[in-house]
């Protein structure tokens, strides 16, 4: 891979719900800051909720505050804000850490009260609680995940070929930290210089029908899923990778290889 430039930047506060486009990235150590900090989790069987099975999560926009608050919004303008830390105006409770299941690895979060679960409950029809993670912890992936222009652009001929419209903001299906504008994915060992920051690519990553999901209905409306490479033995798109450097990545910024050999 020669250098590339950054084309988008994104997370989401609150694992499930929407991957929202930021201008800029901090990289730590174990990945993007604040990126799926919370997340949701059944009370009764201390699971993390998956979002396949709750899809309609993908249209809910979660961001956080300064001043320590979640804003979440749904796509009908509605809003649920409220603090996140206890203050003298609004005491929280706060329960210990508990151990959760994450398809079937343990994490670790702390549930929290406040409006946000109840609006949540409300709004997928079961009973609901959102929970502090641990950084890291409910990825599915590496620390950072990123796709290329060229995969997308290629994704989106064979989806033609098929007799498929492509959406639009197909990259933003797939979540990714960093979409490099490039004519292909990194190769696994490839150090790549985003910004500030150096990260090392790890393997490609497998995907499941949330990809089929328009993230602004919460609705499957276009096969992605079925038209992906397969790579042994799994559908793949785009690749993971740690973080070696951490530092600060912004739109349009350089990407370069530091072992061009790869």
């Amino acid at each position: 891979m020669t250098s590339a430039r950054v084309r988008r930047l994104g997370f989401a506060a609150v694992k499930g719900t929407r991957h929202l486009a930021r201008d800029a990235v901090t990289l730590a150590a174990d990945g993007p800051v604040g990126d799926r900090a919370f997340c949701l989790v059944d009370p009764e069987s201390a699971r993390v909720l998956r979002t396949v099975e709750h899809p309609t999560l993908t249209c809910v926009e979660a961001t956080t505050g300064d001043g320590g608050e979640l804003r979440l919004r749904w796509p009908d303008g509605r809003e649920v804000v409220g603090p996140l830390e206890a203050t003298d105006e609004a005491p929280l409770t706060v329960d210990p850490l508990l151990t959760v299941d994450y398809w079937g690895r343990a994490a670790t979060a702390r549930l929290l009260d406040g409006p946000h679960s109840t609006a949540l409950a409300a709004y997928l029809g079961r009973p609901v609680r959102l929970a502090a993670t641990q950084p890291g912890e409910v990825v599915w992936a590496g620390a950072v995940s990123v796709v290329t222009t060229g995969e997308l652009d290629r994704l989106r001929q064979r989806m033609l070929g098929a007799g498929l419209t492509a959406p639009i903001a197909l990259d933003e299906r797939f979540r990714a930290t960093i979409t490099l504008d490039a004519e292909q994915d990194p190769e696994p060992g490839t150090r790549l210089r985003v910004g500030t920051a150096t990260i090392e690519v790890a393997r490609r990553i497998d995907r499941c029908a949330v990809v089929d999901v328009d993230p602004a209905t919460g609705r499957r409306d276009v096969p992605v899923l079925a038209h992906l490479d397969r790579h042994e033995g799994l559908l793949t798109f785009g690749v993971d990778a740690r973080v070696v450097q951490p530092g600060r990545v912004e739109m349009g910024d350089p990407a370069t290889p530091e072992n061009p050999s790869h």
